[in-house]
Order: C-alpha cells, then sequence, then structure tokens
C-alpha cells in the first residue's frame, strides 16, 4: 500500500515552519502547502488536509470550498484553531472566550471537559493533549461529536473540539486549539501531544 497524502496548508509562519522541520514528523510525509500560493489542486489529490492554526482568515473564506471539497469527497480536512473556522465551514458557529493560560497554576477551574466514549478516536487522544486552553467555543453542526466541551456556571455552552462524520462522506476533525503555535515556538507538552496525537489519528484514518 502506498503512503497516504496528507497535506499540510500552513502560512509560513516561524513555527509553521519548524512544525513541518520536526523530525518526528517526517514518517507521515507531510505536504506543505504555502496558503499564500494556493490553488485548488494543491489538495484535489489529497487524502487528507491539515490547516494549521493561525492563518490569515481571508484567506481561509477565499479558499474555503475548496478545503471543504476533500471532505465532500471521503477525505480527512483537520482544522486547528484561531483560523475563523466558522466563517468558510458550514453548519458551524462561534463565541470568543477569555484564555485561560496559567490555570494549571493558579487552580481556577477552565471550564472545559473531557467527552471520552467507546469511539475509536478515543483511542489516540489523552485528557493531556485534549486539555491546556482554547480559542472560544464551536455549537458544532448536527450530529457532529464534541470531544471537549465547555462548562460555565454548570452549563454546557459550546465545544472546543468536535469530530464530524455525519455532515459528508468524509471526517472532520476541528478545534479551537492552536497545537502548531506552541509546538513551533517550543512550549507547551499539551499542544505537542495534540499535533503528534492528530498525525497518528489521521494516517489510520487515511489507511482504514
Amino acid at each position: 500500500m502506498s503512503a497516504p497524502e496528507i497535506a499540510f496548508v500552513h502560512g509560513g509562519s516561524a513555527s509553521h515552519l519548524a512544525t513541518l522541520q520536526d523530525p518526528a514528523l517526517a514518517p507521515y510525509r507531510l505536504r506543505p502547502v504555502y496558503l499564500y500560493d494556493f490553488t485548488p489542486d494543491d489538495v484535489a489529490g489529497a487524502d487528507a488536509v491539515i490547516v494549521a492554526d493561525r492563518e490569515h482568515p481571508a484567506l481561509l473564506g477565499k479558499h474555503g470550498p475548496a478545503l471543504y471539497e476533500v471532505v465532500e469527497r471521503g477525505g480527512v480536512l483537520v482544522v486547528f484553531g484561531e483560523n475563523a473556522a466558522h466563517e468558510w465551514l458550514p453548519g458551524i458557529s462561534w463565541e470568543p472566550r477569555p484564555t485561560n493560560f496559567w490555570w494549571w497554576r493558579t487552580g481556577e477551574d477552565h471550564g472545559m471537559r473531557l467527552q471520552p466514549s467507546d469511539a475509536p478516536i478515543w483511542d489516540f487522544f489523552s485528557e493531556k493533549s485534549m486539555i491546556w486552553h482554547h480559542h472560544g467555543i464551536f455549537t458544532p453542526p448536527q450530529g457532529a461529536v464534541p470531544l471537549v466541551t465547555v462548562e460555565e456556571d454548570g452549563i454546557t455552552v459550546g465545544a472546543t473540539t468536535y469530530h464530524d462524520t455525519v455532515s459528508t462522506d468524509g471526517e472532520l476533525f476541528v478545534t479551537t486549539m492552536d497545537p502548531c503555535f506552541h509546538h513551533g515556538a517550543a512550549f507547551m507538552s499539551g499542544a505537542t501531544q495534540l499535533l503528534y496525537s492528530t498525525l497518528r489519528w489521521v494516517e489510520h484514518r487515511v489507511r482504514a
């Protein structure tokens, strides 16, 4: 079996380039796609596409239909945080929330709640990889599965991360977390775990 084709759409930031140069990611043979030169042909043959975090929202909005086409034809699309995903992914909304970077030192309740189940996706993600901080909350499409929710005053108000296998023939993994930024900047081990875990899951899904 040939290696799956995984495209990595990035904006050329230092964190993105450092992520691409990480030797631990070499086995996945990520194909870099520079967002500023993007054409639909760049992802037309990809089995999976990962959209790195903190990219130009207007460019993502412009190229959103081509990215979404990946899942419409049965592929896997991962969208990391700070990408205004609600503006170009159909069926979702987003609300801003303050980012608590230091809850683990202050002892505050971060409000994030893991939603584990027997679904196979949970074979790949640990609590540490899924809970460190977030940049707002989504209301996912109907039928999508929240993986991490946010609770405020005892009420679930949204999700930081969700998995959608019902809206299209493919699979969507969407989060408001920004692992490439923190991994590429060489701090926050949970972010590194999320990045690595996501890649393991993506490779597993496209080989399934």
